[in-house]
């Protein structure tokens, strides 16, 4: 059963980010149904660990991004990502050292994070992506 469903709303035009954000969704989604299905906690632990390791790497090309464009906001999305991946690496400890599933606090956490990290910041720093490139194109 999925939790976190993709929509067009979350589209960015930018088919690399996209498809992160789509690889992103899927993984939420595996970590999902691995605690509803009772998987052991090396399954869910790998997931999860598959997850944060996709995540940095996500973020870190959405931040080489914004340098190439000079993104204005640069410094501020940046703290973003770091205070999210802060909080998915201690979702992480906490279930590895509680021992414990987080199941409802995990996935809502991620869904959320996600849905209004694309849809807030990231639309914003695309839209001002797209528009420096057309003014690149008109010079």
């Amino acid at each position: 059963m999925s939790i976190a469903f993709w929509r067009e709303e979350y589209i960015t035009g930018e088919n690399v980010i996209d498809q992160q954000h789509q690889y992103l969704f899927k993984l939420i989604n595996q970590l999902h149904n691995a605690m509803m299905e009772g998987h052991g906690k090396e399954v869910i632990n790998n997931t999860l660990a598959r997850l944060v390791e996709y995540t940095i790497k996500h973020f870190d090309a959405e931040e080489k991004f914004m340098i190439d464009y000079n993104y204005p906001d640069y410094a501020i999305h940046k703290e973003k990502h770091e205070m999210l991946k802060n909080d998915v690496i201690t979702l992480q400890k906490e279930l590895l050292e509680h021992q414990q599933f987080i199941t409802a606090k995990v996935s809502r956490f991620l869904t959320d994070w996600l849905i209004h990290h694309i849809k807030g910041e990231d639309l914003k720093m695309i839209h001002y992506i797209k528009e420096k490139k057309i003014e690149i194109k008109q010079h």
